[in-house]
């Protein structure tokens, strides 16, 4: 039986799965594995069917998906306390149309689907956890508007400012830090990483925005 550190228990407790619930005293109904993968690897495939949640304990994975000619076009960065395949295994097809796999080594538990549709498991607790999972799905949607609004315009200066803007808006701050580093931003915005940075300095030097890595600041209050 799985049994979380300190660490990881007070982690889960981020887990959106997990809100309002004490992950110590749910786990056992739930019947939990650890897994372990090392960066580079596939936790997901595309069109591999989803059967258990994942809930990532540390480590980095990123969601994408490939063509046929090796270019990634990606969806997400995951970071510690992220559901991973959770809106796939809700779905009646259980199918995924992306890949997950790892940037670093990383720690997750999985949580067979099927355990949350059990019969042993409490009335009560179910709609809990079902309740939790639907705020996930809707805030994945909400992610990927964001996503869409971004690439709606043509312009990478347009794209690059839409997306740090719904960032700042997202942390309540002008100032902020985004999980991508410029290879990964560039992916996710679709455009040349040579053109993002070419951009970014760009608009540092006209008084728009400061960075550093992966930390951003606003500079123009119009934009946030």
């Amino acid at each position: 039986m799985y049994t979380p550190t300190d660490a990881e228990e007070a982690l889960l407790q981020t887990c959106v799965l997990f809100r309002g619930l004490d992950p110590a005293a749910v786990l056992p109904a739930l019947g939990p594995t650890p897994v372990t993968i090392t960066a580079g690897s596939f936790l997901l495939q595309q069109g591999e069917r989803v059967e258990q949640l994942y809930v990532l304990l540390s480590g980095a994975l990123r969601a994408a998906r490939f063509e046929a000619d090796g270019s990634e076009f990606l969806y997400q960065q995951l970071l510690p306390g992220y559901l991973a395949g959770g809106e796939v295994a809700c779905t009646p097809r259980k199918t995924s149309p992306y890949a997950i796999y790892a940037v670093e080594d990383a720690r997750l538990l999985a949580i067979p689907w099927a355990a949350l549709e059990g019969e042993k498991l409490d009335a009560q607790l179910r709609l809990a956890l079902l309740q939790n999972l639907l705020s996930f799905v809707a805030n994945q949607n909400i992610r990927k508007y964001y996503k869409i609004d971004a690439l709606s315009v043509k312009s990478a200066r347009a794209r690059i400012l839409k997306y740090l803007t719904a960032q700042a808006k997202r942390s309540g701050s002008a100032t902020f830090t985004i999980p991508f580093d410029r290879e990964a931003l560039a992916n996710y915005l679709c455009i040349n990483r040579s053109v993002l940075s070419h951009e970014l300095k760009r608009m540092e030097v006209e008084g728009l925005l400061r960075f550093r890595k992966n930390q951003f600041t606003l500079l123009d209050k119009k934009l946030f």
